[in-house]
């Protein structure tokens, strides 16, 4: 590498931190404005629930493709278009004055989340090929810090009688600062490494036989997991109607600091037990602690119980990810596209049905279904475990 190329290279490893910090905003940055937005336009529930499904389709549709994209045109083209649309479609919401514009504005925001998404988690399960656990870990921290930050800058500014307009605005700022910034950095392309790999049979990472069965086990469980995770995330301000905005995104910016706690702290052991015993002790510490969350009434208790279930859902889903990097090394690019996509999806019925749970037998009840996913998102996961077995050896062995 020359000297000119480190600093590029700096600048991208910073830059792709920025952007995933950037992912994790954006995923309560609504939520968190749900009632401003809901008053300011005069809508229910539904309504919202109806933004939150049309983002989620648009968001699966660019995690799914992001792989194939990459694969045929490159990081750069693909992940600088995603950067550039991310704030233009932000700087068309501030200008809505309707509700239907506004759904229709947000669109392009939640393809390019999706398409970075799958894209940078190809990029580093390509990258980091000894420590995946590890590595995904590090790169969801900063997600999770995204997400940590968003309800308590929400809700200080609402302390100050500041509107939705001008935090969307400042949030288009950001992302065209971190854009310029990472199509500046010297970008892997990984243009055409999945063809490459897919011409050797032997080193084919998705075959029919032997690794559908795996691959549609992980996709199971994230699709799962996303759907419980997002469940507390968009609704829990909801939730928590009879407190105030600031107390409320209180609690979901303690979920969220969890969230980075547990994914801080399973970058410190994680290679040093198996990923899968890893996962499972998650998922189930993370239905019992939202049990609890659910069942109590004072602050204090659902401020510390929702913290430990977003500790206990951190390292959830890089785990599944890094799961899937062990499998099938040879297909990063399209294999991270379409997991991330199967996440996604997860959000597309499950959240955005708790708006019409809500109006109906309310949120409480929408959310004892997110303890109960715990239980199909093991299974999956036991299903990958033994199936995996009958993978290569370098491929089926026990992910440590």
């Amino acid at each position: 590498m020359t000297m000119s190329a480190t600093p590029r290279r700096s600048r991208l490893k910073v830059a792709v931190y920025a952007v995933f910090f950037l992912v994790g905003w954006n995923l309560v940055l609504l939520p968190s404005l749900v009632r401003s937005l809901l008053t300011d336009f005069g809508r229910g529930d539904a309504d919202f629930g109806l933004l939150l499904l049309v983002g989620a389709l648009l968001y699966t549709l660019g995690a799914v493709t992001s792989g194939y994209l990459v694969d045929r045109f490159g990081r750069p083209v693909v992940l600088g278009s995603a950067l550039v649309a991310y704030p233009v479609s932000l700087a068309l919401m501030v200008v809505c004055q309707d509700w239907t514009l506004l759904v229709i504005a947000a669109a392009p925001s939640y393809w390019a989340t999706g398409i970075l998404e799958g894209g940078i988690n190809g990029l580093f399960l390509d990258l980091h090929r000894d420590e995946r656990g590890r590595a995904m870990n590090r790169l969801h921290l900063y997600v999770a810090l995204g997400a940590f930050s968003g309800p308590l800058v929400v809700g200080g500014f609402s302390l100050l009688d500041v509107g939705w307009r001008p935090i969307l605005i400042g949030t288009a700022v950001v992302g065209a600062g971190i854009a310029a910034v990472m199509l500046t950095g010297s970008m892997p392309s990984g243009k055409g490494g999945d063809s490459a790999a897919s011409t050797d049979r032997a080193a084919r990472g998705l075959r029919i036989a032997g690794s559908l069965i795996p691959f549609g086990g992980l996709a199971i469980a994230i699709n799962l997991y996303v759907a419980a995770e997002l469940a507390v995330s968009n609704w829990v301000v909801r939730l928590l109607d009879t407190e105030t905005v600031a107390e409320a995104t209180l609690v979901l910016a303690v979920y969220w600091a969890g969230l980075a706690i547990g994914r801080l702290g399973a970058d410190w052991f994680v290679e040093r037990m198996s990923y899968y015993t890893f996962t499972y002790l998650c998922v189930i510490a993370s239905g019992v602690f939202l049990l609890g969350a659910l069942a109590v009434t004072g602050t204090v208790a659902r401020i510390v119980l929702f913290g430990l279930v977003g500790v206990c859902y951190g390292p959830i889903y890089p785990m599944i990810m890094a799961l899937g990097g062990v499998l099938f090394p040879d297909r990063v690019n399209r294999m991270s596209g379409v997991l991330s996509a199967a996440g996604v999806s997860g959000s597309v019925l499950y959240p955005p049905l708790m708006g019409l749970v809500a109006e109906a037998v309310g949120l409480r009840v929408g959310m004892l279904g997110a303890v109960l996913l715990c239980v199909p998102i093991v299974s999956s996961v036991v299903v990958v475990q033994r199936r995996a077995r009958h993978l290569p050896a370098e491929r089926g062995q026990n992910p440590m």
